[in-house]
């Protein structure tokens, strides 16, 4: 078991109970909580296919899916519930409304919020409790509002759709607070997409003055080693044993300009900057292109970093090119979120003939893993940990765990 300064934990957002992105593969059984409440969903008779960005859930009009868990709702107190809803099409045409039930204790007590739904494209729908008020909203805009003192015995989401039991459409990236978002928080949940940044060891690289314009190799297969090969003078080609396929480092280039006020300004952040890579062990790359899928890369800097520059009293820009190199380029990556003592420990289960190394993404690393067997480690402070899992994976024959598997193989 090794130590490593490496990454930092993430800190949790308690106020989100339940979160979704339903971006599970196609067939997949199960769809992740990403919330500190781990309540999967079992699929069922749904579907998961192409959605807004990444996956989303498909109803057929009598598909249901079902948590593994009671959900933590309290109605009697703050509450917001958001997502993104399109309506299935059929040959007769499609549903032209969700609507929004909201039963209040007693008879006939009940509100109903209509909003037009399409086949063609997703809309973010929004319900938003704060104290006696109900917010409901679309695609960020507030709609209209409720206000009352009866109790909310229950709600739910409706189509004017009558060809099976249930809903006919797909939704995505659902998200419960138990608290009542703003509408500015509202607007960034409907229009806040994810721009790429780039960290190293859970620091933003724009906190050393650096940005990144492009990048190289992030997505690129790796070369594949030097094969065992046969050629005769008399035959065409030649003959080439890929039974077993593996791969060299990954190389990354990022291509970088820094900025600063000044020459002793821009000497300083180059110098913070390049001891980055003067560290012991690995570094931790992330590159967040997706709110629920980061590309993790562990790696080193084995060449110098030539910075072009100007010099000047004023303001300064330098450009570089930062060559990387991923020693062990085939990983999977899961995501563990320790948010009280029973969900203190990570597990794997797994049976592997090849040696594989564990990096639990808090600076411990269990190398040189092999058989079968099951590994734990415990976290000693509570927060959302990316594990990254390298080696000859695509020869694990089992593999269990209770973190999220984020990339089955990256």
């Amino acid at each position: 078991m090794e130590e490593r300064d490496r990454a930092r934990q993430q800190e949790i957002d308690e106020s989100v109970i339940l979160y979704f992105p339903f971006d599970e593969p196609a067939g997949s059984k199960v769809a992740y909580d990403y919330s500190a409440t781990r309540s999967d969903v079992q699929v069922g008779t749904a579907s998961l296919v192409t959605g807004r960005m990444g996956n989303a859930v498909r109803f057929a009009g009598n598909d249901k899916i079902a948590t593994t868990k009671q959900v933590p709702i309290n109605l009697s107190g703050n509450f917001t519930l958001s997502f993104f809803a399109k309506a299935l099409s059929v040959e007769t045409g499609a549903p032209k409304k969700f609507i929004w039930l909201l039963n209040f204790g007693g008879v006939n007590k009940y509100v109903e919020v209509e909003v037009e739904s399409s086949a063609s494209s997703f809309k973010h729908l929004a319900l938003v409790k704060s104290g006696r008020l109900y917010a409901f909203y679309e695609n960020g805009v507030k709609i209209k509002e409720h206000s009352g003192s009866d109790t909310l015995a229950g709600l739910s989401l409706n189509q004017d759709y009558y060809g099976g039991k249930y809903g006919f459409g797909l939704l995505d990236n659902v998200k419960i607070f138990n608290r009542a978002l703003t509408q500015e928080e509202i607007m960034s949940e409907a229009h806040g997409e994810k721009s790429p940044t780039y960290s190293i060891d859970g620091v933003d690289l724009k906190e050393y003055g650096v940005f990144v314009s492009d990048s190289e190799g992030v997505m690129n297969r790796p070369k594949i080693k030097r094969t065992q090969s046969a050629s005769w003078d008399d035959y065409h080609g030649e003959d080439v044993d890929l039974k077993h396929i593996y791969y060299e480092p990954r190389e990354i280039t990022l291509h970088c300009f820094i900025t600063a006020s000044s020459k002793v300004d821009f000497a300083t952040k180059v110098s913070r900057f390049e001891q980055l890579f003067d560290k012991k062990g690995l570094r931790r790359l992330t590159i967040d292109v997706h709110p629920t899928k980061p590309l993790i890369y562990n790696v080193y800097c084995r060449d110098e970093i030539v910075v072009a520059k100007e010099w000047s009293d004023r303001q300064m820009v330098g450009t570089f090119k930062l060559k990387l190199i991923e020693p062990q380029p085939v990983k999977k990556i899961l995501k563990h979120i320790y948010s009280s003592s029973d969900t203190q420990d990570c597990r794997i289960l797994f049976s592997t003939d090849k040696l594989i190394n564990i990096d639990w993404g808090d600076g411990v690393i269990s190398e040189d893993v092999s058989g079968q067997m099951g590994v734990s480690h415990g976290y000693a402070k509570k927060g959302e940990y990316y594990i990254v899992i390298t080696g000859c994976i695509e020869e694990i024959k089992k593999f269990e765990t209770n973190a999220i598997v984020v990339w089955d193989r990256l």
